[in-house]
């Protein structure tokens, strides 16, 4: 036989000697890839945020530049009571007035006033007349504008020769040019038919054009033009 030793105990002296030994290294070996990791994170958001609003910026820049032109409308200077017009012949001031008679009252009213009985230029013209007119008159009627028949077409109706465009020709000196203002009613100018004998013109407040015998009394307006002061 042979004689027992206490092996635990010697093994518990022997583990408490080794753990004595193991040097305490270890633990901050651990501890620092946590700091590096926690510094290196940080860096990227600092460089987003920064592009970002650089970004921001020129964009508002660039939008701040746009420009919008301007349009400037220099009214026509007229004479009290008168209304401007631009035509191709230069400024012209038109007036309506309500005064009955024929063709010739009309012609002298106008000369009296400084001016004369006017042409029509286009449609913006004859809607003025017609709506001035009917303000005034305090409803329909005719007035007399400055037209008449040509000598060509004095003894004709409506043909191949005489149109709607040459049967008449302005009276006022050259200052209403073209044919744009000659919108006639249907069917005229028919110079009366086999009368013949229809040679002036008048303004319906329909804002047509009819032709009309010159010595024709119950017209009870007429329209006046002249130059832009």
């Amino acid at each position: 036989m042979f004689t027992a030793f206490p092996i635990i105990p010697l093994l518990l002296s022997t583990v408490e000697l080794i753990n004595a030994c193991i040097p305490t290294q270890q633990i901050e070996t651990t501890a620092a890839p946590t700091t590096i990791t926690t510094t290196t994170s940080l860096a990227p958001i600092t460089t987003t945020s920064t592009a970002t609003t650089s970004a921001a910026t020129s964009t508002t820049t660039t939008t701040t530049t746009t420009t919008v032109p301007t349009t400037t409308t220099t009214a026509i200077p007229c004479p009290t009571g008168w209304d401007g017009f631009e035509r191709p012949s230069g400024p012209w001031c038109l007036r309506v007035y309500i005064s009955p008679g024929n063709r010739a009252h009309a012609f002298s009213g106008c000369s009296a006033k400084g001016g004369s009985l006017s042409g029509v230029q286009n449609q913006a013209e004859i809607d003025y007349m017609a709506s001035s007119y009917i303000s005034l008159n305090g409803g329909a009627g005719f007035l007399w504008v400055g037209a008449q028949r040509t000598s060509p077409c004095l003894s004709s109706n409506l043909d191949a020769s005489c149109t709607t465009l040459n049967s008449f020709e302005w009276t006022d000196g050259g200052k209403t040019t073209g044919t744009d203002g000659f919108i006639w009613q249907s069917g005229q100018p028919d110079n009366g038919g086999a009368a013949l004998d229809e040679a002036c013109c008048l303004l319906s407040s329909a804002a047509v054009l009819s032709d009309e015998q010159c010595l024709r009394a119950d017209p009870t307006g007429y329209v006046c033009g002249q130059p832009g002061l």
